[in-house]
């Protein structure tokens, strides 16, 4: 026994509409791609960033990024300086004024194996 075919709905797509996308999806699409690229510039460079700017033959080494406070009073401060994912303690000189929380500081120091690995003591003032 043979069945009649179904007949066809009006509301089915047809090859026409079938696959046709809005004309904003190309520009979004576009606009995604290079949103995650730059997202993804912004991270590596974020985990490569060194606070160690330079290191000079006499050992005197430049270091830059944003302090963050260890222990400090009025006489003396020991802290972070971060750049990035990566950052180094520091110890100030007596009588510094310590930097406030988050302030981007550049210093000159020299290496202070004594202080633990990656610690640094100030030659001078932020």
């Amino acid at each position: 026994m043979v069945t009649p075919l179904a007949p066809a709905h009006e509301d089915a797509p047809t090859a026409s509409t079938h696959g046709r996308r809005p004309v904003w999806a190309l520009p979004i699409v576009i606009l995604a791609v290079i949103a995650v690229g730059v997202a993804f510039a912004i991270g590596i460079v974020g985990l490569t960033a060194n606070p160690v700017k330079s290191v000079n033959a006499d050992g005197v080494t430049r270091l830059q990024g944003t302090f963050e406070p260890y222990q400090c009073d009025s006489t003396s401060c020991d802290g972070y300086i971060q750049a990035g994912a990566r950052s180094v303690f520091v110890q100030f000189p007596r009588g510094c004024t310590p930097p406030p929380r988050g302030a981007e500081i550049s210093l000159t120091a020299r290496s202070a194996p004594d202080l633990g690995k990656g610690s640094y003591r100030a030659i001078g003032c932020a």
